[in-house]
């Protein structure tokens, strides 16, 4: 296919909706990433443990469990 004056306007054009496309895809994906932590920030409040802790029982470990999948329903 020859680079013609069209072509490349349609280039620019695919490449200018690749990058939008891209950008709100990792803007979504660090947006799903700080609510799965504000959740567990949360439930780690309720239950009554340090956050990114692993220094719990199994019982408070079912709790935190049973906390975020109740908030991600």
């Amino acid at each position: 296919m020859k680079l013609t004056k069209q072509n490349r306007k349609y280039l620019h054009l695919g490449f200018a909706l690749e990058f939008i496309l891209l950008s709100f895809f990792l803007v979504q994906q660090s947006k799903a990433q700080s609510h799965e932590e504000t959740i567990n920030r949360f439930c780690a409040r309720v239950v009554g443990i340090p956050y990114a802790s692993d220094n719990f029982n199994d019982e408070e470990w079912e709790r935190f469990k049973y906390c975020k999948i109740t908030l991600t329903r």
